[in-house]
């Protein structure tokens, strides 16, 4: 391939991260339930880098106490399959029984088996992803939120 190619290819390809100085229209609140530490700093780093406020949680039973004691509200929940205390599929049915009608979206690992994927989905979901979410998949999210009037 010639330099010339090269280089109008990558010049082709769009970014997709907090470098590319992506910012939300309105002001945006994402829940991040995860109990991995590198995972939920990610997340965090690259949504407040967009415009987002967030904030992050260990465990679903956090989450869920959340939204029933301090009645905050979020526009976007991402919930880790896997956490102690209340896993996502148990938190997310709460968050559902209790009337909650944020976009839920689901992180599950590698790991995990499709039965567990589809449990997870019937509990509430309105999306599931495999572990690690990429900046591609946040941004197509954000870009949901903020297109919604």
């Amino acid at each position: 391939m010639s330099s010339s190619a090269s280089a109008s290819s990558s010049k082709s390809k769009k970014r997709v991260g907090p470098d590319n100085d992506f910012k939300v229209g309105k002001q945006l609140k994402v829940l991040i339930v995860d109990d991995d530490d590198m995972s939920q700093t990610t997340y965090i780093l690259f949504l407040q880098k967009c415009g987002v406020e967030t904030l992050g949680v260990r465990n679903g039973n956090v989450a869920v106490t959340i939204h029933d004691i301090t009645q905050m509200r979020f526009d976007l929940i991402l919930m880790n399959s896997v956490l102690p205390l209340m896993d996502g599929i148990q938190a997310t049915k709460k968050l559902r029984e209790m009337g909650i009608t944020t976009m839920i979206v689901g992180m599950t690992n590698v790991n995990d088996k499709e039965e567990v994927r589809k449990e997870f989905m019937e509990a509430g979901l309105d999306d599931c992803y495999e572990k690690p979410l990429t900046p591609e998949i946040l941004r197509s999210l954000l870009e949901k939120l903020s297109n919604k009037a």
